[in-house]
């Protein structure tokens, strides 16, 4: 019995201690990856995940996941009522699963994908009074299954969770652009330092990309600002289509762009580049056809010590050679 209070005894404690942590900073990215982390080391559990609704679809998202391979999650979306997220969105309420292999709400795609295997799980919505924001995950208890008590503490850690989403949602918007729904180029600034800095003290890559619009004034001479604000916006939708939740978009100035990826390799951070360049060069804008050049500024986290000011030149330097050099077109280079 005294072991039993020692062990929920602390995890109250990891629980306040958690709670904290994600409401000590207003980075979407950063709350949700503390979520999980937090979420798997409170119940002891193998691996989680944090799935955010999206409101016009009514699909799940897997935001942020850890454990067994949770990279390949990213590029999943679960439909509406699908999976035992799916019905615990629906319904608003908890579930425990001790052998998801006989629950008919478990959607074995996801498992099929990712190369995991899911033996047993614990989900609960994530909301707040105004809205259902997601659910969230904890996977595979480390020893023995999950029992009632789990569900209280993962209930109680899952409304600070939202809280903290929502504020983090409420001060996006206050820095995003009214035009495009993109950031503005003062928190692209603060970000991209954060990424910087994050980057040289944990040795992993980071790119920027600054894209900008081919002959804008033509648009805008020729069709009018109205059809030029028609432009922007479709280049933002590119750009957040484009680009995985963990990256930054952002609208840089006129009709210059800059997206920030994080954890990327060199190779794909060109493949996003072009995959951009080529999804505009095919967009027709009501009648109107763009293209875009963009330069692309990598560093691969090793052995310097930059300044976030360096890469955004360096990726300028590459912009303005993809525009001397006949634009449409990607340049790249190197922090060396």
């Amino acid at each position: 019995m005294i072991e039993y209070q020692d062990k929920r005894l602390q995890q109250l404690n990891t629980l306040i201690e958690m709670a904290a942590l994600i409401n000590s900073t207003l980075d979407p990215f950063l709350i949700r990856k503390k979520v999980i982390e937090a979420a798997t080391k409170l119940l002891n559990a193998e691996a989680g995940s944090l799935l955010i609704l999206d409101h016009k679809t009514g699909e799940l998202l897997f935001e942020v996941a850890i454990g067994g391979k949770s990279e390949k999650l990213k590029t999943i979306r679960l439909e509406k009522g699908i999976g035992i997220a799916g019905w615990v969105v629906g319904h608003g309420e908890p579930v425990i699963s001790d052998d998801v292999g006989s629950d008919p709400r478990f959607f074995r795609g996801v498992d099929e994908i990712s190369g995991f295997r899911t033996k047993n799980m614990i989900c609960v919505p994530v909301r707040t009074k105004e809205r259902m924001v997601g659910a969230l995950q904890v996977i595979n208890k480390i020893e023995g299954g999950f029992e009632f008590d789990d569900i209280v503490i993962l209930y109680a850690f899952a409304n600070q969770v939202a809280v903290a989403i929502e504020n983090a949602r409420l001060y996006q918007e206050s820095v995003t652009d009214g035009l495009t729904g993109l950031y503005q180029h003062k928190y692209f600034e603060l970000r991209l330092k954060e990424e910087m800095d994050r980057s040289k003290r944990y040795k992993h890559p980071l790119t920027l990309i600054l894209l900008d619009i081919d002959f804008f004034k033509k648009v805008n001479d020729t069709c009018g600002h109205l059809a030029g604000d028609m432009v922007l916006q479709g280049i933002a939708r590119i750009l957040k289509d484009g680009t995985r939740l963990s990256d930054i978009a952002a609208r840089y100035g006129g009709e210059e762009f800059a997206v920030i990826l994080p954890y990327i390799s060199y190779e794909n951070a060109l493949n996003v580049a072009e995959r951009l360049r080529k999804t505009t060069e095919a967009m027709n804008f009501e009648g109107i056809r763009i293209t875009i050049s963009a330069g692309v500024g990598h560093f691969d986290g090793e052995n310097m010590n930059p300044d976030h000011k360096e890469l955004i030149e360096l990726a300028d330097r590459a912009l303005y050679n993809a525009k001397n050099n006949g634009r449409n077109r990607i340049e790249s280079m190197i922090l060396q």
